[in-house]
């Protein structure tokens, strides 16, 4: 249901058509998001069965029949019941990050290398943070020149903070491992079977 929330904070702006709608999303949140137009098409369905948005066909001469999407007051109703609601998603299940990242899962089997094997494995998530936390703040730093909604940058500040905590539990990750390095061999080194 958050995609059609999403589409609806789109056409909150101004009515618009679907390619429009994929494109900002797609800038706001992210080349990566994921979204289709599988997914968006359906979703601008449903919006329309509940009556939330009204679609208006624009025959064009030389071009394919435009579809101009605009919210309608039922839509402005429960998007802003949405927008003001509590977050029910806000507290995950505890141990949700374990299962979602599939590193971690590894992680915790890591006894089992060599020290220096978790070392090169910690580099290399270093390695793709470092280049993740680029890529933010240059998107950041569009989006600053662009003067873009003061909170929707946010979003990206928080995306940066967060990679900035991974960087930071890497370098402990790999701290760990150097120093391990150093007491003990591991079992495998050992010829443990």
């Amino acid at each position: 249901m958050p995609l059609e929330y999403m589409i609806l904070g789109v056409l909150m702006d101004e009515p618009t058509h679907g390619y429009s709608i994929k494109k900002q999303l797609l800038e706001t949140f992210s080349e990566n998001l994921g979204l289709n137009d599988g997914q968006l098409y359906p979703a601008l369905s449903r919006l329309e069965r509940r009556g939330w948005i009204k679609k208006q066909v624009i025959e064009q001469r030389r071009s394919p029949t435009k579809h101009l999407y605009r919210v309608t007051r039922r839509g402005e109703v429960a998007f802003f019941r949405w927008l003001e609601s509590a977050d029910p998603e806000a507290e995950p299940a505890p141990y949700d990050f374990f299962w979602r990242y599939g590193f971690l899962q590894k992680c915790s089997f890591f006894r089992q290398l060599d020290p220096a094997t978790v070392i090169a494995q910690a580099c290399q998530k270093l390695e793709d943070v470092d280049r993740r936390i680029a890529e933010l703040e240059s998107f950041l730093k569009r989006m600053e020149e662009k003067e873009a909604d003061p909170y929707r940058q946010m979003i990206v500040e928080y995306g940066i903070r967060y990679q900035r905590m991974r960087r930071e539990w890497l370098e402990d990750l790999r701290a760990r491992a150097t120093a391990q390095a150093h007491e003990k061999p591991s079992r495998l080194a050992a010829g443990a079977p």
